[in-house]
């Protein structure tokens, strides 16, 4: 069973190893009956039934979690006689246990990964010996021990747990705020890879104090994060063993105060003088099962319950502060969505409550932090201590990722206003009210409640567009409805995307224009008189539905629940079309062509509005002012991308126009048709969009 190795000299290489590994210890093991019931339940924790083939996925992350321990023991090895140096057909399983006791390294500890191979013949994993050499050159270690997992993770998987990796230079800033000297007790809950620890520990040993790998703290849920973690370390730095611990972080306790009835393995931790923390970014359903002992163990260490529908990083924040030392700090990265949610409100509150806020960092960064996880991300800086009237926060919005150094000065009050990565603003702490969205503090553009505006429910139904569950079946171009002769009755004109659509009106020759350039421009629309057709005798569409069956078109999870499954929702023809997602401002486009969307596009359709008070309504739209106000009703993730939802723009402030004075009225869609002609004809709109923005502000007497 052996193999020669082919020496691996990075990353691909070595996950190829790990892989290869993976695949022969699936074809060793039957599944599923060598899965023991901790590795079911692991499987399930972690989501990794999610998995295409979920016993593949946990084969390699077997031989993934036998390499790092195998290096972990070799690195011990040569600084303790106590233990001998692994061989090929050495009972590795029981070596590895055998380390655990002689370190007190946790991440030794059987877990299920171990589980899963026990009984596996040794020479399995010889390759994975040989390959150790290989990890030990990498450089930067815990960057690339995050790396080879979430290689080896699907995305879908880790985003579902919130596992995202933090980049170095982003850990290295915060390390560099909340470690203030050698010998600081720092630490890492929700460790994952350990970059952030790694940091931590850099910044000790450049203090001029003496630290230790023992003023070292980590927890994670997952064993496999303990293991990654401590190898990393090691990897990177001395002598000694780190206290990394498996277990839920809400379990901890800190030293002088006794454990719970509720606790699971609970681990103890002394006060720390710095937690530095990328915390999971679980979503709310997933802490279903656990919200409730989650409260009452807030609720008795801390006084304060987190509303209902909070991620973990907002448990995590309030947990941590029971380990902080007088005067310690700590920093988190998180997502920036606490400022404009109601759970936020909770947190906020309690923020205020307990600390010295020094700053928010908001990153929006052109190349995102986390990846294509869809966040803006935020770095709170907190501080335990007095709050006197004159501290104030720092407001800090990050377009370029400077130095360190710049950073921190920022964080320090050396500057403020427009800088060259992005803007720094200050507020008194006692003034910052819980019921505002902070965010505004690094907006130079904010715009003030504006009196006059109502709701957009209140004069428009708003839903999204049709979502079909098989585009390419239902969506078909003219050559397509003629080689199935399919019947204009049967057919519904369609827009399915906006994407290289500049203008602000879709008219009957833009759709004509897209129907002969061959895109889809009909929608497979059964309906009689807004009925559900469901008696088909017309032949050529029977044959068309035949084929959707044939093709599977009938067996999406839309499909399925729909009766019947061919007949798509309902919809009016809207009057007005919106961009549901935008970097460069939301569009609201009049449907001149009686189309209809899916559902990347929002449909508008208005109560009692002539034509022009319909163009004087898309003026205040297109204006810069609207898409202020919309950016700010809806959701910023990261890379600067705006996204609304239905119910959110049905909140959007908008001007009734019908209530407006005709002449009023009028000024507004003349100005509409200005820049409808101006875009249509091609020319640079610049200096007709800054004259229907003039003349919005005027009307709403901002000027």
């Amino acid at each position: 069973m052996s193999r020669q190795l082919s020496p691996p000299d990075g990353i691909e290489e070595i996950e190829g190893e790990i892989r290869d590994v993976g695949s022969e210890i699936y074809e060793y093991l039957q599944f599923p009956d060598d899965r023991t019931a901790s590795v079911n339940d692991w499987m399930a924790d972690f989501g990794v039934t999610g998995a295409g083939n979920p016993d593949r996925l946990m084969c390699n992350l077997a031989a993934f979690n036998r390499l790092l321990k195998s290096t972990l023991y070799q690195i011990y090895q040569e600084e303790s006689e106590a233990l001998e140096p692994l061989a090929e057909t050495d009972d590795i399983y029981a070596e590895l246990i055998q380390a655990g006791a002689e370190t007190d390294d946790e991440a030794f500890s059987e877990n299920p990964l171990d589980t899963l191979v026990k009984g596996i013949d040794a020479e399995l994993f010889a390759p994975l010996l040989d390959t150790r050499k290989h990890v030990r050159g990498l450089e930067m270690p815990t960057d690339a021990i995050g790396e080879l997992f979430e290689n080896l993770v699907p995305p879908e998987i880790r985003r579902e747990r919130g596992q995202f990796r933090t980049p170095r230079h982003v850990g290295e800033f915060m390390a560099a705020w909340a470690v203030t000297a050698g010998d600081d007790e720092v630490l890492d809950p929700g460790i994952g890879a350990g970059v952030l620890t790694a940091c931590m520990y850099d910044e000790k040993q450049a203090a001029p104090e003496p630290s230790k790998v023992t003023e070292m703290w980590g927890v994670d849920v997952n064993a496999l994060a303990i293991v990654m973690a401590s190898a990393g370390l090691k990897l990177e730095n001395g002598d000694g063993s780190p206290n990394f611990h498996h277990s839920d972080y809400m379990d901890t306790f800190v030293d002088g105060s006794s454990t719970r009835l509720d606790q699971r393995n609970p681990k103890r931790i002394p006060e720390v003088d710095a937690i530095v923390a990328n915390p999971p970014y679980s979503r709310s359903h997933a802490l279903d099962e656990g919200r409730g002992r989650y409260n009452r163990i807030l609720d008795a260490e801390a006084g304060v319950s987190i509303t209902g529908q909070s991620p973990l990083f907002a448990y995590f924040f309030a947990h941590s502060e029971q380990f902080l030392g007088q005067g310690g700090r700590m920093a988190f990265i998180t997502p920036s969505r606490f400022f404009d949610t109601v759970y936020g409100e909770t947190l906020r509150a309690f923020l205020l409550d307990r600390f010295a806020i020094q700053a928010f960092v908001f990153l929006d960064l052109d190349t995102p932090v986390f990846g294509a996880a869809d966040v803006m991300p935020c770095i709170t800086l907190l501080e335990k201590r007095a709050i006197g009237d004159d501290h104030d926060t720092a407001f800090i919005k990050v377009d370029e990722w400077p130095a360190v150094e710049t950073l921190l000065a920022a964080v320090d009050g050396a500057m403020t206003g427009e800088t060259e990565f992005g803007l720094v603003n200050r507020a008194a702490q006692h003034e910052l009210l819980v019921e505002n969205d902070w965010r505004n503090y690094v907006n130079p553009e904010e715009v003030d409640s504006i009196p006059g505006l109502t709701p957009f429910r209140q004069v428009a139904d708003i839903k999204r567009g049709i979502a079909t569950g098989k585009n390419d079946y239902f969506c078909l171009t003219q050559s397509e409805v003629e080689e199935w002769n399919l019947d204009r009755s049967h057919l519904a004109r369609l827009i399915r995307r906006t994407s290289g659509f500049k203008q602000l009106e879709f008219t009957d020759d833009h759709w004509e224009s897209r129907r002969e350039g061959g895109d889809e421009v009909w929608l497979l629309y059964c309906y009689d008189d807004d009925e559900k057709l469901r008696n088909v005798e017309d032949e050529a569409l029977q044959s068309y539905l035949d084929h959707g069956r044939e093709i599977g078109a009938d067996k999406s999870y839309l499909a399925d629940n729909r009766d019947p499954w061919y007949a798509v929702d309902w919809r009016a023809t809207p009057d007005i079309v919106a961009t549901y997602m935008s970097k460069d401002g939301f569009r609201f486009i009049r449907n001149g062509a009686d189309i209809r969307t899916l559902n990347n596009l929002h449909n508008i359709t208005l109560d009692g509005f002539d034509d022009t008070e319909v163009e004087a309504l898309l003026a205040y739209l297109n204006s810069s002012v609207a898409d202020e106000i919309t950016k700010r009703s809806g959701r910023t993730y990261a890379r600067g991308l705006h996204k609304i939802e239905p119910n959110e723009l049905k909140d959007v402030p908008i001007i009734d126009t019908r209530e407006l004075p005709r002449d009023e009225a009028k000024r507004l869609a003349a100005a509409y048709s200005d820049l409808c002609e101006g875009l249509d004809s091609g020319q640079d709109v610049e200096d007709v969009s800054s004259r229907l923005d003039d003349t919005v502000r005027d009307i709403l007497g901002l000027e």
